[in-house]
């Protein structure tokens, strides 16, 4: 079996012929291929010590997905214009304006990237090619779920399709913790891994920890 088919075929059969054996494979295929990166890692360590247990594989074939269409579907990724920036899709609100200024700005200045919000943006012409151009621009999304606004379901969309076509842009999801618990986010998003968080100042520590790790190799592309 070759690199290919190997690779085809965890995708086709994610935890078989269990989820130890298939974790395993996984992570041998990816310490070979040198495809792997710390999400992946971190989603492997999860499934080891959970089991069946860890809510998140799927996760982890969506990576191995990016991975294949970047290997064999030679499709080419979109060039990124602003290395810097970081896109944040939330609800509008005077509720919500607090936790922008006090968490993601001050998260995103503190770690040295610009915040692109689409309300602050001064353009004429139509508001969706200003939006797909900015996300397009980003090496990274921020979509906080809280309120489940479709603009914002919208706009994380656009980041999952740009990630299909090798777009090295990062998704990371957020939520208010009593939105999540009492309201639910949508179906499709509710398995991933979500950053959850009580406070203005746990955000800022756990986006802090999620932003360094899986952009410490992005902003050099």
């Amino acid at each position: 079996m070759d690199e290919q088919e190997r690779l085809k075929e965890l995708i086709e059969k994610p935890k078989q012929p269990n989820v130890s054996e298939w974790v395993y494979e996984v992570e041998s295929f990816l310490e070979e291929s040198g495809e792997g990166d710390s999400e992946a890692w971190v989603l492997i360590d999860r499934i080891k010590l959970q089991g069946d247990a860890f809510q998140y594989c799927s996760n982890l074939v969506a990576l191995l997905k990016q991975i294949y269409k970047k290997k064999y579907n030679n499709v080419k990724a979109p060039q990124v214009m602003k290395k810097k920036q970081i896109f944040i899709a939330m609800m509008f609100s005077d509720a919500t304006n607090g936790t922008y200024e006090n968490a993601y700005k001050a998260t995103m200045h503190k770690l040295g990237y610009d915040v692109m919000r689409i309300d602050e943006k001064e353009f004429t012409g139509s508001i969706i090619g200003e939006i797909t151009t900015e996300i397009q621009n980003s090496i990274a999304l921020i979509a906080d779920l809280t309120g489940n606004r479709g603009g914002v379901y919208y706009e994380a969309g656009i980041a999952r399709g740009l990630q299909l076509c090798n777009h090295p842009i990062k998704l990371i999801l957020t939520c208010q913790q009593d939105f999540f618990v009492n309201e639910k986010v949508h179906f499709d998003v509710s398995g991933d891994n979500i950053i959850l968080y009580k406070n203005d100042e746990e955000l800022k520590e756990k986006l802090e920890k999620r932003l360094t790790s899986v952009l410490q190799n992005v902003s050099n592309i």
